[in-house]
């Protein structure tokens, strides 16, 4: 009968005792997540006096112009599910908290993010907390070689619920659940991680080591290519999964996406830590196998052989600008400049070469020393290069991050001179790409009563 009851499993994997890993499409709402919970446990030793907090992928919003959030966001649709779940399971004390992208450079607080998306209705509904974790307060935690500051309202719950996005990124390569945490640590400790030494990868593989979720539930109701924001693709990918293992949830998503989990350096390192396999075919899955769900996400945007920009400027023609591709010691937010940065440079395009400018961004760039003018992206970039002589004009964009205006001027005084409402209409055009698709269905972002 039990079985019957998980669907395909591997006896070995039981031998091993790793958790179950369930696997399912997604039918309909909150039946599919009922079943995936059940067919892995996972809300197996959860009492119904145990706080649980909830901690979805609710990554930024621009405020402005409305973006696509198919694929960027844990959709509002499978969180209510998990609350309806939790509320039939018999518990009262449930929080939703995140800690959405906001500075100066773009996003609007986590309060707005949680408004756009109808979270008030589940809070109204359903008696559930709401938290900023920009807000604090901050415990310091040891990892052992580098410390960070992690959210008290992620490290006090006795249950917690990872929800993260099936989606590319183009600095991880994926972003599932392990990277989702990063959200749970303050933003001194988010810029901390994107050092120059190759911080991102050991940081997102060592997160889950003091951030402990009980249950992880991949949302793969959309899934995003050349990620891990609006300007990449969504598809319909129609799956979920979910494990008490955080590690396995990664691995079969890896999988799920296309890629070999071994080829996502945080993956690797954190299943060598562990002593666990990153391979697929040791998952305990139960429902369906991952070859019948698979779908590949195409993962970035190709670069040019001399990293002088896109590999698409050729088509159009573009020269006279250097634009390194982005690195991990690039922060969310100058990252969040990026995009700016290149629809900029091609409105500003009008068939002749720039005047050989180059644009650098994050902390470990050097000028090429045959730019006639080196815009230096962001006080770390600044710091980095101050002293350079290899560039003959330095022009400077501080803060940390920049802000869009600071950014534009300097763009501007270099030649990208298109109208900013250029720049304005390629951005408010994004989400026109998803309109009259029947597949793309904005209720999901929104509580259904």
């Amino acid at each position: 009968m039990w079985k019957e009851k998980i669907g395909y499993v591997l006896e070995k994997d039981f031998e091993m005792k790793r958790p179950v890993t369930a696997i399912l499409r997604y039918e309909s709402s909150p039946d599919s997540l009922r079943d995936l919970l059940e067919r892995c446990g996972g809300l197996e030793g959860l009492h119904t006096q145990d706080r649980v907090f909830i901690k979805p992928n609710l990554v930024a919003l621009e405020e402005g112009f409305p973006i696509p959030l198919y694929g960027v966001m844990t959709t509002t649709r499978l969180v209510q599910d998990m609350v309806i779940l939790l509320k039939e399971h018999g518990v009262d004390r449930i929080t939703i908290g995140e800690g959405s992208v906001y500075g100066k450079v773009f996003g609007v607080p986590t309060e707005q993010v949680f408004e756009a998306l109808g979270y008030p209705a589940l809070r109204d509904r359903y008696g559930v907390r709401l938290v900023d974790i920009h807000r604090g307060p901050f415990a310091k935690v040891d990892f052992g070689d580098f410390p960070l500051e992690i959210s008290e309202e992620v490290l006090a719950p006795d249950f917690l619920v990872n929800m993260p996005v099936l989606k590319t990124h183009n600095q991880a390569v994926l972003s599932l659940g392990l990277k989702n945490l990063k959200g749970c640590i303050s933003m001194k400790s988010r810029k901390a991680c994107h050092s120059a030494d190759g911080g991102l990868e050991r940081h997102l593989s060592r997160f889950v080591e003091k951030i402990s979720p009980a249950l992880t539930v991949l949302d793969g109701v959309y899934g995003l290519e050349k990620g891990p924001f609006y300007a990449g693709n969504a598809v319909r990918t129609n799956v979920l999964i979910a494990s008490k293992d955080a590690l396995s949830v990664d691995v079969a998503g890896a999988a799920v996406a296309g890629f070999d989990p071994h080829d996502i350096p945080h993956i690797r390192l954190c299943a060598e830590r562990q002593g666990a396999s990153a391979d697929p075919k040791d998952l305990a899955v139960a429902g369906e196998p991952i070859e019948k769900v698979q779908r590949r996400l195409r993962w970035d945007h190709a670069w040019r052989e001399n990293d002088t920009g896109p590999r698409a400027w050729d088509r159009m023609g573009i020269a006279g600008v250097r634009f390194p591709k982005y690195d991990s010691t690039v922060c969310t937010g100058c990252a969040g400049l990026y995009t700016r940065i290149l629809i900029r440079i091609m409105v500003s395009f009008r068939g002749a070469p720039f005047d050989e400018i180059e644009i650098l961004t994050g902390k470990a760039m050097k000028p090429s020393g045959k730019a006639r003018k080196t815009l230096l992206v962001g006080n770390c970039m600044i710091k980095a290069n101050r002293k350079s002589s290899d560039m003959q004009e330095a022009v400077y964009v501080e803060g940390c991050p920049p802000t869009v205006e600071s950014l534009e001027n300097a763009m501007i005084a270099c030649g990208f001179d298109a109208e900013v409402s250029a720049v304005e209409g390629f951005l408010q055009g994004l989400g026109g790409r998803y309109q009259g698709k029947p597949e793309f269905d904005e209720a999901f972002f929104s509580s259904k009563g």
